[in-house]
This record gives structure tokens, sequence and C-alpha cells, in this order.
């Protein structure tokens, strides 16, 4: 698990201690009923930091990390199979973002939340549209869609006046696909699970350049197959802060971030009173970024019993993104510039 750290921490040296706990704390992190009730009460980020205290409470922060972060766990919410289902994702590419990818670092459950999946291009959405059908999932195609998600896509392929719509929740994406599946919980009530397909824009090198243009930086985490990525760390899980980062004023805009406000987190907008209206230095400004760069948090995931991915080396999924946090005008975008990859 990558150590989470404020953004103007000087490098702390790598090398950690063994010894020096006084015995009756050593046993402490020694016995994991009794760590995991205190690694369970502190926040993402203070968990994160634990493990540099000294080697014991590192091996204890590890012990709780491979519960406590179980991928697996939290996709059974929605698979019966969580591993065909990052083998899906290691063969096609998609990725997950969205509240899933933030509830899955933050350890919290919104239990109104959606699944968001982003494949790499039109050409996987047919084939993770049928994995989903035989799932049990329901495709509810909207008004203006076909009714498969293949027949949709080959539409959009032999159009020549398609453009890339602008989703307020989404960002720039080329098209969405909308699943369902009804089932009972255990009060024996129905439930429904909702699933997105997301198609990137057509200028996006990659889904992580959709993810880029989300609405606000709390959203910024992806989870690949092998990994999860928290892009802005120290601001979402330490401050609970998120910068707005869009020019986009609709009501659905609004709406999607007054929800991430009732969740907790305090949204920064551009003040002039600010010294060159830059935003605050936690949002790590005007630096080029880059995916598990030492801004970011990278918690690598269980991959026992996934196939090796089949475009390894051939770097067909790893198209390069770096970024930035500009300042524009009176409002903070964020520009992509090419160069790393996920």
């Amino acid at each position: 698990m990558t150590l989470l750290k404020h953004p103007n921490d000087s490098v702390i040296s790598t090398q950690i201690f063994r010894g020096i706990l006084v015995p009756s704390v050593a046993q402490i992190f020694a016995r994991h009923p009794v760590y995991d009730n205190i690694f369970c009460r502190l926040p993402s980020a203070s968990f994160a930091r634990m493990s540099r205290v000294c080697r014991d409470v590192r091996e204890a922060t590890m012990d709780f990390a491979t519960r406590a972060y179980n991928i697996d766990r939290k996709l059974r919410r929605y698979f019966s199979d969580p591993l065909d289902f990052r083998a899906l994702m290691s063969r096609t590419g998609l990725i997950i973002s969205g509240s899933f990818a933030l509830q899955f670092f933050d350890r919290s459950f919104y239990p109104e939340s959606d699944l968001d999946l982003y494949v790499w291009s039109g050409e996987s959405a047919p084939e993770v549209g049928r994995w989903l059908e035989m799932e049990g999932y329901t495709y509810k195609p909207s008004p203006t869609q076909r009714t498969t998600v293949d027949a949709h896509m080959k539409a959009l392929a032999n159009s020549e006046d398609v453009e890339d719509e602008w989703d307020d929740v989404y960002g720039a994406i080329h098209a969405l696909f909308s699943f369902e599946k009804v089932i009972r919980n255990i009060h024996g009530l129905e439930d429904t699970r909702k699933i997105q397909v997301i198609v990137p824009g057509q200028l996006h090198n990659s889904p992580l350049q959709t993810v880029l243009t989300f609405h606000s930086t709390c959203v910024m985490n992806v989870i690949t197959y092998d990994a999860a990525y928290a892009l802005y760390p120290y601001a979402t899980f330490e401050l609970s802060k998120s910068l707005v980062v869009t020019e986009d004023c609709s009501e659905r805009t609004e709406s999607a971030l007054q929800k991430y406000a009732a969740r907790g987190f305090r949204l920064v907008y551009p003040s002039f009173e600010l010294a060159e209206n830059n935003p605050p230095d936690f949002f790590i400004d005007e630096i080029q970024r880059r995916v598990a760069d030492k801004h970011s948090w990278r918690i690598p995931l269980q991959v026992d019993g996934l196939p090796e991915p089949l475009n390894r080396g051939k770097g067909r999924y790893r198209i390069p993104i770096e970024w930035q946090i500009e300042t524009h005008y009176d409002t903070y975008r964020i520009d992509c510039l090419g160069g790393s990859s996920i």
C-alpha cells in the first residue's frame, strides 16, 4: 500500500524500524482483533500514515488492508463472480470510477450509489454489455438509443455527424449505456442495482482523461483490475475538501456537487481573496501530475486467480496521460498534457 502524505512533505526515509515500541504496545499490534478495532476508526489518510511508524505497525496495517480494501467483497454487491468481472477488466482495459471508487478508498458505503464503468473505446462496449446481460442485468436504452449496445455503437460508427455529448456528471462522453438488475435484499424487499457503461469522448486518449473532466477532485479516483488510484488523496481523505474544476453551472452539475457536500466534502471554489486566485497548495496546482506519482495513493489489489492480461507488454491500454490544475479566468480547470499512464 503506497503511503499517503502531505503534498509538501520532504522526502522521508524508507527505512522502517522494528523494536521502538514498548512490549505492552507491541502486543496491541500483534493481535488483529485489537488493531482492527483501532484501524477501522481511523480516517483513510491517518490509517495510511500508520504504516510509517515502525515495522511491527506496518505489518499490522498491511494485514488490515487485505481485509479493509478487499475489492472482491465490494464487487460482490453487483456480481456473483468478482474474479470473472476483474478478468473482464483485465481483458478490455475497463476501469471503475465515480462514487464506487471513492467508497472503496474511504471505506464508506452509499446505498443509493451506482457503479460506473469506463471502457477504452466503443469496440469493447458490446463485450462488456453482453457480460453484464449474462450476469442478469437488463440493458435500459434511452429513447434515442438502439435496442442493443452493439447496434448503437455500429450506428455511431456509421454516422458522419456524431459529436460527443457533454454530460454534467460524467464529463465529455461518446456514449452511455445503462443496465439494471432487480434483486431481493436480506429483508425480502426489492432492490435495484444500476450500472453505467461509459464510452469516453472521441478526443480523449483514455478513460482517465474523461475522469479528469469530472466536476471536482473528490471523485477523481480509479480502479483497474490490479490496483486502485486516488489522484488527490490528501485533500479528499484527510481534509474532506474537493476542488471544483468545471465551468458548467447547470442544475444537474450543481445537484451532483451538493450531493458530495452532503456527504461531508467542503467544496472549494475560486476566491479572489487567494493570492493570484490560485487554489490551496494541497491541490498541487501548476505541477505536472501523473498516475501513481508521489502525490497519489495507490493500493495494489490481490490478483491471485486472475489470468495474465492478454495485452501485457503491448501498450494497448497504456496511453500516456499527464495533467495539471490551471486557473482559467474565474474558474479552475484541469489540462491534460500526455506523458504517463495507469
